[in-house]
């Protein structure tokens, strides 16, 4: 197969997440060559060609696959459409970069990742945590057991909510169509790091509330997770909450890691006990822990589709978050733990 030198790609779907990070990355990106989007709403395309003159726009899928011929896609839907454009953009010959989470239910995802196999083609899952420097960084340190045996996590994500205010309409709102609220909006990503960081989950406890906004989906939830390795791990999420921590905590044997990511990295170690000989010693490790994310997003993608990067955001990955983010919503409704696996 002879070597591409300039990728062709393409965006289905061209709201707030394409116009902030797909559209432009793939601009930058050296390798690629942003032809087309693809978009039903013809408010979009006024503001894609306003934004980013020069690219072709189409409110038909098929279409612009048999006519622009892309070897890259970011498929930017709402959620329920992600299984559909993602089968058919790797049926069509492309790799596929699909926002989180992968799919509304784990049958779609299950067709995603047999399409990605049989089309020989990359897919790829949006988890932008993982791109940050600060979960980085927790990563390396935890493989080189700076503080001990990890035997607990803590996550928080929340902010006022998508709409209004960053998403271009209430989709998100609307559970034929979003498939859940926050805990499968905000919450996916803090699953994925819980996974990415302590391993396999084998159960969940959660509750997924409507507290505060006038809308049919969740608006806040909170998460115990049960690790295999018998650590544990809290989550909360929220679309109503006003500035506080956002970030994540990992407790072990020898050290803690703080990763807020407004305030810092910080390691702490030391003796840590319920008495006056209590000492702690903190090392900032890194004060802007939140950099990469989105502005480096498809560079990294690029390079996973050039072969440059292992891919790990996988199908597998996707579909491992998503699990557990359904099971989540099958403990709220039950009120029990629910078994993963």
């Amino acid at each position: 197969m002879p070597k591409i030198e300039r990728y062709r790609a393409a965006v289905i779907g061209a709201g707030a997440i394409a116009q902030a990070c797909h559209i432009p990355g793939y601009i930058r990106n050296k390798h690629s060559e942003l032809v087309a989007f693809v978009d039903p709403a013809l408010a979009r395309h006024k503001e894609i060609e306003e934004n980013f003159p020069g690219v072709r726009g189409y409110t038909s899928l098929d279409e612009m696959l048999a006519k622009e011929k892309p070897n890259v896609v970011s498929v930017c839907t709402p959620n329920k459409y992600h299984a559909a454009c993602t089968i058919a953009a790797l049926n069509a010959g492309c790799h596929v970069l699909c926002e989180k989470p992968i799919a509304a239910s784990l049958q779609e995802a299950d067709l995603m990742i047999a399409a990605a196999k049989q089309a020989r083609k990359k897919l790829m899952i949006g988890f932008t945590n993982r791109l940050y420097r600060g979960p980085q960084k927790c990563k390396a340190l935890l493989q080189k057991k700076t503080i001990g045996k990890p035997f607990m996590i803590r996550v928080r994500f929340a902010h006022g909510g998508p709409y209004p205010g960053w998403a271009k309409d209430k989709w998100f709102y609307e559970p034929d169509i979003a498939a859940g609220g926050v805990m499968l909006d905000m919450g996916i990503h803090a699953i994925d790091l819980a996974l990415w960081l302590f391993g396999p989950i084998a159960a969940v406890s959660a509750k997924a509330a409507t507290l505060i906004k006038r809308i049919p989906v969740d608006d806040n939830a909170l998460l115990l997770l049960e690790f295999k390795n018998g650590a544990l791990g809290y989550i909360e999420v929220g679309w109503t909450s006003k500035p506080g921590f956002t970030g994540f905590e990992l407790y072990g044997t020898e050290g803690s890691l703080i990763c807020d990511y407004v305030h810092g990295l910080k390691l702490c170690s030391g003796k840590a006990s319920a008495g006056a000989d209590s000492v702690n010693e903190w090392e900032m490790l890194d004060d802007k822990p939140a950099t990469g994310g989105w502005p480096i997003e498809i560079d990294h993608w690029m390079d996973i589709v050039m072969g440059k990067e292992k891919l790990t955001m996988d199908g597998a990955a996707g579909r491992a978050a998503l699990e557990v983010a359904l099971a989540a919503y099958k403990s709220s409704r039950a009120g029990k733990r629910v078994a993963i696996g």
